[in-house]
């Protein structure tokens, strides 16, 4: 059995206080002054991406991650010559070490969305190579996925036996096997997002490396045109998915998404009178309404962008505005009673954050749209009555044992073992508390202490627009 020895678990008992001391002052009372430096923390919660990496590494950036995955390949594919498969990279979803399409494409649609946004302090906090390095590993495997015109993977791994596996990734031996959407098993939503994630490579990377974004681009309209011609919901598809990220709100909402920014990439009007077609006769708007943006449902997000597009239109405006306007207090949506937006269990922080960032893109600095953005960042970070932050290392009681069996480190293939994660996966966001506020720094707690992809694409998000208004230390 793997032993701990007695200076390790002294170091681990220690690190998370040493980290507490350095990124927070608390006050005796229920708020407690923040002393975030934003620039710092963006560059921290990048870093997940970084824990999450599979493949072969090209660095040590982190030292207790080493190649992983190394088989993971589509069906029929060669090995290139280190030997490793066409879909050895990539990331790992969240805590586990399956690729999931749907959410992976999702979140680099977002995390790119977000550059595009605030690039400005981006550059300015020096935060920009990292961005970039993070995107054009995930941007690289959706390429890679893509492997014809009509074919693109949709999962690598098995969600069951992958989940009954506690260890790290660079220890895994089961069998990984790869899921696919084609012409006869479609995957329209999944086509459509990983369209949007490519078209906004390209609008990131035209100006400084063509090459690489012209391929982008051309994987983007291909996976346009095979989501809309091939009509079907990926997770009927790929029937495994169903446990783990069924797409419940199906492909209406994609086909808007992909169109707007397939257009947005080349300003081909053919793909903006597709998204305004498909968003009036599939109702898109009110599929937005008191519901979530998030790896599901991208209809609020569209919803954004047309309002973008067309200045003015009562539609757009109203459609928008109703579904941040849900989301402010007294709108609708529940709140704890500390003053998170609380829409449901599982991971509730990670709503609020995306639709914090959603509130920034809309919202001019200073509005009650913007304001909803500064508290909503502010309560993650800690200020709330229990003092409890969400982002480990950062803020009052910060998470140390979030769900994530490569920080954990197990070698007896035990989640108890060892009682503590062996590394601190410093700016990454677990899920979050109950409706109560209560929550428990509790490894197996994968509802309230999971760490994921599309959770930290959005908080990125958020801490990028806090990043573009604050030029030094504040209290938010």
């Amino acid at each position: 059995m793997y032993k701990l020895s007695t200076t390790i678990v002294i170091l681990l008992l220690l690190t998370p206080l040493i980290f507490s001391l350095e990124r927070k002052i608390a006050i005796p009372s229920n708020k407690v002054e923040l002393d975030i430096d934003y620039c710092q923390l963006l560059n921290d919660a990048l870093m997940f991406y970084k824990y999450n990496r599979a493949g072969r590494l090209p660095d040590n950036d982190v030292p207790w991650r080493g190649n992983s995955a190394l088989k993971d390949a589509s069906p029929g594919s060669q090995p290139d010559s280190n030997g490793d498969g066409d879909l050895s990279k990539g990331y790992f979803d969240a805590g586990d070490h399956v690729k999931f399409g749907f959410p992976l494409s999702g979140a680099m649609t977002m995390l790119g969305w977000g550059f595009l946004e605030y690039k400005e302090a981006i550059v300015n906090c020096s935060a920009d190579s990292l961005y970039l390095e993070d995107l054009r590993w995930g941007y690289d495997w959706l390429m890679a996925a893509h492997i014809s015109p009509n074919e693109f993977c949709a999962q690598v791994g098995n969600g069951e036996i992958d989940h009954a596996y506690w260890g790290p990734p660079e220890l895994m031996t089961m069998d990984r096997p790869t899921y696919m959407i084609n012409q006869t098993a479609p995957g329209t939503d999944l086509a459509l997002e990983a369209s949007a994630a490519l078209s906004i490579c390209y609008m990131i990377f035209k100006d400084t490396d063509e090459t690489y974004a012209e391929k982008c681009l051309g994987h983007a309209k291909d996976l346009h045109n095979f989501g809309d011609t091939y009509r079907g919901v990926y997770s009927d598809s790929v029937t495994d998915a169903q446990n783990f990220y069924k797409s419940w709100s199906g492909y209406h909402d994609e086909l808007v998404w992909g169109s707007i920014w397939l257009y947005k990439a080349t300003g081909d009007k053919i793909m903006l009178t597709k998204a305004v077609q498909y968003y009036e006769m599939y109702n898109v708007g009110q599929m937005a309404q008191q519901n979530s943006h998030d790896w599901d449902l991208k209809a609020p997000g569209a919803t954004l962008l047309l309002s973008q597009i067309f200045p003015g239109n009562e539609t757009y405006i109203k459609d928008i505005e109703g579904f941040l306007n849900w989301w402010l207090p007294g709108g609708g949506v529940p709140y704890t009673p500390g003053g998170l937006s609380w829409i449901r269990q599982w991971a509730p922080c990670r709503y609020a954050m995306t639709t914090s960032f959603l509130m920034s893109v809309y919202g001019q600095s200073g509005d009650k749209y913007t304001s909803y953005t500064k508290s909503q960042l502010s309560y993650v970070l800690g200020n709330n009555p229990h003092k409890q932050s969400f982002v480990v290392g950062y803020g009052p009681n910060h998470p140390i044992n979030p769900h994530h069996r490569a920080s954990h480190h197990s070698l007896t293939d035990s989640i108890y073992n060892p009682v503590n994660n062996t590394y601190l996966i410093l700016g990454s966001m677990v899920g979050g508390p109950a409706q109560d506020d209560t929550y428990v720094d509790d490894r197996t707690d994968y509802v309230k202490n999971e760490v994921a992809l599309d959770y930290q694409a959005g908080f990125i998000g958020t801490i990028s627009y806090l990043a573009s208004i604050s030029t030094n230390i504040q209290e938010l």
